[in-house]
C-alpha cells in the first residue's frame, strides 16, 4: 500500500537541521491544535498556514534562529509584553530551538490572527468531544452569561433605557451596569468569550465583552468591525471607556472614526479621544494638540449624540495640563462665536467646564 504523500509543511519539516527541526514540530502542532480549519502551504519559502482564503501564520528556520512569522505588521507590537525576552521586529518573532515560544503564547498569537481575519471564535477549534476544548468552553460560558443576564433582568431597566436614557433596547434584556460588571468579574480577561458573546449582538452580552476583552489582543480589524456595530451611545462610550482607549491601536482610530458617516462610529471617534484625555498617562501633549483640528471640523456636526462627544473630547483634553487647557479654551472661545449654531453650542458647552 503506498504511504500518504506528506503535507507541504511535512516535506518543509524534513529539510530542516535536526536541532531545529524538534522545536518547529511542536510550533507546528500547537498552530494545528489553535486553527484547525486553516489550510496548509508554503508561501516565500516558509511553513505556512491560510485561512479564510488569507495568510495566517508562518515558521521557518534559517542556520542561526527559528522565526514565527504573524503574517502582519501588528501583532508583534501588540504581544510585545509577552515577547519580551524573544528577539522581534515589525513582522517576525526569533527564537532558538532550545528556547522556543511557549505553546500558550503561540496559542495567543495564532487566535488574535485568526480574528484579525475574521474568523472570530467559530474558527479558532473543531468541534470535538475531548474536554479542554476552547471553543466548546467559550460557547458554554456564552450560554450562561446570557442566562445570568436574562435572570438579572427587570421590566422597569429596560424601560428606563429606552425613555430615559435613550438607548436602543431592540436586542437588549434590562440589566444594571453594576451587575453586568458583576457578571463579568467572574471571567477576567477573557478574549474569546468577549469575541463570542459580542456575535450575540444582544445588548448587555457586548457590555460584559468589553469588560472581559484582553487590551493587548484587540486588533485594528477588531476595532473597526465593533466601531461598525455600534448602535446606541452606551454600547460606544462603554466600549471606548472600558478596552479601546487601552489599546495599542486607539490615537490611529480617532482621525479613521473622525471621518465616519454614522452616527454613533463618528461618536466613537471623539468619545475615544475623551477616554485616551482621561486614561492614557504616557501619551505627550502633541498627541491630544494634533487631535484639536479634527474636534473643529466636527463641531459643526448638528446630530446629538455626536456634538455632546465632541464637547466631551474638548474638555477632557483641556483637563489634562495647564498648556492643553490653554489650547482647548482658545478652540472652544473661537468656536463659540462663530456663525454656525452647532459649533457655537459645543464651544459654549466646554466653556463651562473650562
Amino acid at each position: 500500500m503506498a504511504k500518504p504523500k506528506p503535507s507541504p509543511i511535512e516535506e518543509y519539516l524534513a529539510g530542516v537541521s535536526v536541532d531545529k527541526r524538534a522545536a518547529l514540530e511542536k510550533l507546528c502542532r500547537t498552530i494545528r491544535a489553535a486553527a484547525p480549519n486553516a489550510e496548509e502551504c508554503i508561501s516565500y519559502g516558509l511553513a505556512a498556514f491560510r485561512l479564510n482564503g488569507r495568510p495566517l501564520v508562518a515558521f521557518g528556520a534559517t542556520a542561526n534562529h527559528c522565526a514565527f512569522y504573524p503574517m502582519n505588521s501588528t501583532t508583534v507590537g501588540v504581544f510585545q509584553k509577552q515577547l519580551a525576552g524573544f528577539e522581534t521586529s515589525k513582522g517576525t518573532i526569533r527564537f532558538q530551538a532550545d528556547n522556543p515560544l511557549p505553546a500558550s503564547l503561540v496559542r495567543k498569537l495564532v487566535e488574535a490572527r485568526i480574528a484579525e481575519n475574521g474568523g472570530a471564535v467559530r474558527q479558532t477549534r473543531a468541534p470535538t468531544k475531548a474536554a479542554g476544548n476552547p471553543a466548546q468552553g467559550a460557547l458554554k460560558d456564552v450560554r450562561s452569561v446570557l442566562a445570568t443576564l436574562k435572570g438579572l433582568s427587570t421590566a422597569r431597566i429596560r424601560e428606563e433605557m429606552s425613555s430615559r436614557y435613550g438607548i436602543v433596547t431592540s436586542n437588549a434584556l434590562g440589566v444594571s451596569m453594576s451587575d453586568m460588571q458583576q457578571v463579568a468579574k467572574r471571567f477576567g480577561h477573557n478574549h474569546p468569550l468577549a469575541l463570542a458573546l459580542w456575535e450575540t449582538g444582544n445588548y448587555e452580552a457586548r457590555t460584559v465583552a468589553a469588560l472581559v476583552a484582553d487590551p493587548e489582543r484587540v486588533t485594528p480589524a477588531l476595532m473597526d468591525r465593533w466601531c461598525r456595530d455600534f448602535d446606541n451611545w452606551a454600547i460606544c462610550d462603554t466600549v471606548c471607556f472600558k478596552l479601546f482607549d487601552r489599546a495599542p491601536h486607539a490615537f490611529g482610530k480617532v482621525a479613521r472614526w473622525a471621518a465616519s458617516r454614522g452616527e454613533f462610529q463618528k461618536r466613537a471617534a471623539f468619545a475615544l479621544l475623551a477616554c485616551l484625555a482621561l486614561h492614557d498617562e504616557h501619551a505627550g501633549t502633541k498627541a491630544f494638540t494634533h487631535c484639536l483640528p479634527l474636534i473643529e471640523a466636527a463641531a459643526t456636526d448638528e446630530r446629538n449624540f455626536v456634538k455632546k462627544a465632541v464637547s466631551w473630547a474638548l474638555r477632557a483634553i483641556g483637563g489634562r495640563n495647564a498648556e492643553l487647557k490653554s489650547a482647548a479654551i482658545a478652540l472652544a472661545r473661537r468656536l463659540s462665536s462663530a456663525a454656525d449654531p452647532t459649533s457655537r453650542w459645543v464651544g459654549k458647552d466646554a466653556l463651562r467646564s473650562l
